[in-house]
């Protein structure tokens, strides 16, 4: 009678084991995910199928890690460090796609930000070598300038009382800086031509890939710069768009050594 009894004390709670099992093979599969889209090796779709299969299995094992330790409260079977263990795993993938949910929300359904809805800057290089199934270059239109202006009212143009060449060279200075990568790069000539700055840069959440263009153009007093940014992938961009470009054009005023206006 007492062997049985500590038999039946040392069993281990076969959904602890369990729960702990998916939620180790779940993060190497979000981790794939992820790996393979930033090298290129797997489109964005297939990427996030990926990324969420791994949530998912996550998620089961958090639901496994609860009913174990019911069955190990009532019980008083082994596994409680599993549980624990496969909690905090899953809460590695779980919790950081539960935070981009949440903050989707309420946030406008807008990938393509730009400081001028009326003539935002074009895509010449980036729109000839992008993938077809990305977001189109085309910009919206009204649609997509009243839905802006609602939600990011500071997005507007900058100016400056210096040459455009001189602007070329802080804005290029910037987006290296940036470490984004460089698809074109025209400088401006006189008053014939405008400079025009084309890039890739990796935006949140997941390092996602956002096309950027800034236009630099001579003025009566100087020069006027103007951005976009576009999500490649993704139908909303989380406000990262508008967070790139408030984030340069307050730097670049900062290099010039005057406020935003």
């Amino acid at each position: 009678m007492i062997r049985r009894r500590l038999y039946a004390e040392e069993r281990m709670s076969r959904l602890a084991v369990w729960s702990l099992r998916a939620a180790v093979f779940a993060l190497p599969v979000s981790f794939i995910g992820l790996a393979l889209y930033a090298t290129d090796t797997l489109d964005f779709r297939s990427a996030l199928y990926t990324v969420l299969a791994g949530v998912g299995i996550s998620a089961l094992s958090l639901l496994l890690a609860l009913a174990a330790f019911v069955v190990i409260w009532n019980e008083g079977l082994r596994g409680l460090g599993r549980v624990i263990g496969a909690v905090a795993l899953a809460l590695l993938l779980v919790m950081p796609t539960a935070t981009v949910a949440a903050l989707s929300i309420g946030l406008p359904v807008l990938y393509d930000v730009t400081t001028d809805t009326e003539d935002p800057p074009a895509f010449v290089t980036l729109g000839a070598v992008r993938a077809r199934d990305a977001n189109s270059l085309a910009y919206a239109g009204e649609s997509a300038a009243a839905e802006q202006r609602d939600a990011y009212p500071g997005i507007k143009p900058v100016e400056f009382d210096v040459p455009p060449d001189e602007i070329y060279k802080s804005v290029l200075s910037l987006v290296t800086r940036h470490k984004w990568l460089i698809v074109d790069a025209v400088p401006p000539r006189g008053g014939q031509r405008e400079g025009r700055i084309e890039a890739v840069a990796r935006g949140l959440p997941f390092a996602l890939r956002d096309d950027v263009v800034i236009r630099i153009r001579r003025t009566a007093d100087g020069t006027r710069v103007d951005m976009r940014s576009v999500s490649r992938n993704s139908d909303r961009d989380f406000g990262s768009n508008a967070r790139r470009i408030d984030q340069l054009v307050t730097e670049l005023s900062e290099m010039q050594g005057r406020q935003r206006r």
